[in-house]
């Protein structure tokens, strides 16, 4: 009887610590745009009110994270093909400018430096994205790679921000 007590146990706490690594890991937090702290790679100052009235695709990663830097083509090509319905494509970043300076060359977008780590912000994964209406709501979040100019994706992004 004890051994099946301590076996339910078990499975119980594994099943609570896979829904917190789940949670965790693969389901992109509520990040507080408002209070975001970010410069652009010159140091100045940025707020994403500079973006008003723009419906704005996030997207949080680093250098050194594979999957963060095989989707930036896919966000480049979104970018071209959403940039008449009033989207503005952006990266954001925790590490030294230097570094963010050659992805910015490399990409078009615009690349952010946030002041705060990301792990203050409880980015804990990356890359992770967040698509946001004209009035800076979160409408969407995702993470994990992911191809954002597919035929699939780009009328999801259309749909999720009338």
């Amino acid at each position: 009887m004890k051994s099946k007590i301590l076996f339910i146990a078990g499975i119980i706490i594994a099943v609570l610590l896979a829904c917190f690594f789940y949670n965790k890991y693969r389901i992109a937090p509520k990040v507080k745009f408002e209070t975001l702290e970010l410069t652009d790679l010159n140091g100045k100052k940025i707020s994403l009110d500079s973006f008003h009235n723009k419906k704005l695709f996030v997207n949080f990663f680093a250098t050194w994270c594979g999957p963060c830097m095989r989707e930036i083509p896919s966000l480049v090509s979104s970018q071209k093909i959403l940039a008449n319905e009033n989207f503005q494509f952006i990266l954001i970043s925790d590490e030294s400018v230097e570094k963010l300076k050659v992805v910015q060359e490399q990409s078009s977008l615009p690349v952010f430096h946030s002041v705060k780590k990301f792990r203050e912000l409880n980015i804990v994964t990356i890359p992770v994205s967040y698509l946001l209406n004209e009035k800076h709501e979160i409408v969407y979040k995702q993470t994990s790679e992911t191809d954002w100019s597919s035929k699939a994706m780009i009328e999801k992004l259309r749909n999720l921000s009338e």
